[in-house]
């Protein structure tokens, strides 16, 4: 061991300090070796660093003008090799069991050692495909970096190879992506990759002639790329997924007729995997460092911020974002959180460039409306011209109207508004412009309404996603499932015949805490055009104070006695509504928030009902008209009389059971999905404990719950049972379960 430490000693040149300030062998050994390693690391890691500026700004003199050093420099110095297989991740929730299910590969060699050495004429086109912010276009830049390496050039073959986008670098005057290809002067292209990235920004993969279908215009012009490339040795092209058929769970092929007609063009299909962990881990690695001290808080924080947030954050693109995310340990719940709080950093980055400290929250608030601003324009001249940016004019007229001192030049740097080499104002990535057309359709109806979401899969994300959110705070009961007895108890004073007492077992789901109202129904009737069956058979039954009667005229904008609602009773329950109307109402609100909406089945209205109770009502022994809306003269069990309103009330009248759901018993009938049975319950009690029970597969009459204004106390009871025919309208109203 000493003749180990002494050749050290000798060895290592900085072992003479450490000898000269007194320092034993052994230590000066360690010293020394310590000192080394870490010289020899940063000696490595300069070079790296020098090499990488090296490659980045060669690269981007071959890539101008999409490309410029610095961006090229980004692209790959924290690149992770991009992952794929010819399965769509989306099959799966969540990139754990992504990577349970599939062994994706490393794309880049797969293509430089395999698929561009294959000899096979019908399938030189790849299409890669991938969600929003999950790094095509990173890839693209890192395929062809890594195909003029050096460690490439000396062990793999060379190939030429041509990266262009899609979207045209001189929008002021935008010149076809194929038309750029033919001015590119070379005597022989079929040993050139070309890689197009963008597919999705193309300005004419869309039909701007209302006669010609968007599937027909996507056709064509896949039809018209095949015909200006097929020359190439091959091509590669990247696109979002939502263009193409999501046959998820086979080798689906999409093929191209060839321009002479003699067969067809099968393009090889691969999807774009996720980050895994270890992906990320490496990703915080490189960004934070092995040994940088520093950064040792602030990677933790950002691993326990990916751990928190898994889903979402596999997207390379908003770990590209971390520093900003790093926020007090937040959780996010969705991708609308992450963005707003992107947003929101942005925002006051540049508030601290504003000279007047004393207005930075004026200034934030006015940037943050020119954002949108800019957001519509840019979407006003996509749909119009296809070009994703505003004019340089047009952005300077923007800035002076919310009072902001930005010139075009200004939105460089880290920021999330951005200008190109003609000082065109556009967003750092296309995600940030669909937040801000979200969040405008939001607020805004009749946007909304207009809003195509062709091409903008991450604004109705964001959309569905802030709908699903303000639901669930504001209007919805997350109702933790378990086992209950359903029914009522052979005591129960008016139990019915039919309420045999019976175990369930019930999953979770959400109810919302009110009935749908007047309000809620005039919406989807505006958007949908869709006419209730009140509507089509021109009657419904009202109560005239006497006796139920039909009543020609009546529909779902009239009260129980037939009166037209007054403005202060568009918060009260819609009623004149039959199980066909509920059930094309839920039908409207899951295709447009993307989600699922039902009504509840018998068993999860009546568990939602009870609260934890097994008494007759969640109240107790006994119901007030203090505590529901029913007739009061009839209370229950010989209790004292009530009040009796001869009307609904408002959705969020008296007070909510102990779950929070309001009015579960009283005020007016509920739908239920399932079709009645009397002696459903005996059936389930002959089979023991039975799990989220629908009822009968079918009969005549569907279930009714919770009695209303005009109804006797006994049949408010959490256990009674009403049914009437699916076409049936006149007392009843509906709430709604939503499944995640």
């Amino acid at each position: 061991m000493d003749k180990i430490i002494e050749a050290v000693v000798q060895l290592i040149p900085i072992s003479m300090f450490f000898e000269v300030v007194g320092v034993g062998k052994e230590l000066n050994a360690a010293l020394s070796l310590l000192v080394s390693a870490i010289l020899i690391y940063a000696a490595v890691n300069g070079f790296n660093r020098v090499q990488s500026y090296r490659k980045a700004i060669k690269a981007a003199n071959n890539l101008k003008p999409y490309f410029d050093y610095k961006s090229i420099l980004e692209l790959s110095r924290l690149y992770i090799q991009t992952k794929a297989s010819r399965m769509s991740p989306n099959r799966f929730a969540n990139p754990d069991e992504v990577y349970k299910h599939e062994t994706p590969f490393s794309l880049i060699p797969f293509m430089l050692k395999k698929s561009f050495n294959e000899k096979v004429e019908s399938e030189k086109f790849y299409l890669l495909l991938a969600d929003s912010g999950m790094g095509k276009t990173s890839f693209m830049v890192n395929l062809y970096l890594k195909n003029y390496s050096l460690l490439n050039y000396l062990f793999g073959k060379k190939y030429d190879m041509r990266l262009l986008r899609f979207q045209s670098p001189d929008q002021n005057n935008p010149v076809d992506v194929l038309e750029r290809l033919k001015n590119i002067k070379e005597d022989d292209v079929s040993e050139t990759i070309l890689l197009l990235d963008g597919l999705d920004e193309d300005p004419y993969i869309f039909s701007k002639d209302k006669s010609i279908s968007d599937e027909d215009a996507f056709n064509k012009r896949i039809d018209a790329i095949v015909t200006a490339t097929w020359m190439y040795k091959d091509v590669v092209l990247t696109c979002r997924t939502q263009y193409f058929p999501q046959q998820e769970n086979q080798d689906y092929e999409l093929k191209v007729k060839k321009p002479d007609g003699k067969g067809f063009y099968k393009f090889q299909k691969y999807y774009v995997y996720p980050f895994s962990k270890s992906d990320i881990r490496n990703y915080l690695q490189k960004k934070y460092g092995v040994l940088n001290i520093k950064n040792i808080g602030k990677k933790k924080i950002a691993q326990q911020v990916v751990n928190n947030n898994s889903t979402v954050m596999a997207r390379p693109m908003l770990m590209s974002y971390i520093d900003d995310l790093v926020v007090d340990n937040k959780i996010y719940a969705n991708s609308w959180e992450i963005f707003e709080v992107l947003i929101d950093k942005w925002l006051k980055r540049e508030s601290k460039k504003s000279k007047v400290e004393n207005k930075r929250a004026e200034f934030i608030e006015n940037l943050r409306k020119l954002s949108k601003q800019v957001a519509l324009d840019i979407y006003t001249t996509w749909i119009t011209d296809g070009i994703m940016h505003i004019s340089k004019e047009r952005s300077v007229e923007i800035a002076e109207q919310y009072n902001i001192p930005l010139k075009p030049d200004e939105v460089i740097g880290k920021s999330l508004l951005t200008c190109d080499a003609n000082l065109n104002w556009k967003f750092s990535h296309k995600s940030i412009l669909e937040f801000f057309l979200a969040k405008e359709a939001l607020e805004n109806q009749d946007f909304a309404i207009k809003l195509d979401f062709s091409g903008m899969d991450m604004a109705k994300l964001f959309c569905s996603e802030k709908i699903k959110s303000s639901l669930l705070v504001s209007s919805y009961v997350h109702i933790k499932g378990k086992e209950f007895l359903m029914g009522s108890l052979d005591r129960e004073v008016d139990r019915q015949n039919d309420e045999t007492q019976h175990p369930v077992q019930l999953s979770d789901y959400y109810l919302c805490k009110y009935a749908v109202t007047v309000s809620d129904f005039s919406r989807f009737i505006a958007e949908s055009n869709y006419q209730t069956e009140a509507e089509k058979q021109n009657s419904s039954r009202i109560w005239d104070g006497k006796q139920w009667d039909d009543k020609e005229g009546i529909n779902w904008r009239h009260g129980v006695s037939g009166n037209e609602r007054a403005s202060e009773e568009l918060n009260h329950p819609v009623v004149h509504v039959s199980w066909n109307d509920a059930a094309a109402y839920c039908v409207w609100l899951s295709s447009k928030t993307g989600k699922t909406f039902q009504l509840p089945t018998e068993a999860e209205w009546e568990y939602a009902c009870r609260a934890g109770t097994k008494t007759p009502f969640s109240t107790g022994e006994n119901l007030t008209t203090k505590q529901a809306n029913y007739h009061g003269d009839y209370p229950y069990n010989k209790h004292p009389k009530g009040e009796y309103r001869k009307n609904t009330v408002a959705v969020e009248s008296l007070e909510p059971n102990a779950w929070g759901l309001y009015n579960m018993h009283g005020n007016v009938w509920e739908w239920c999905r399932d079709w009645y049975n009397e002696n459903y319950y005996d059936e389930c009690k002959t089979k023991g404990v039975v799990e989220n029970p629908e009822g009968p597969e079918t009969r005549s009459s569907r279930v009714l719950r919770g009695g209303s204004w005009g109804s006797h106390a006994e049949f408010c009871r959490s256990a009674f049972r009403n049914l009437v025919t699916p076409g049936s309208r006149s007392f009843v109203g509906f709430r709604l379960v939503f499944v995640p």
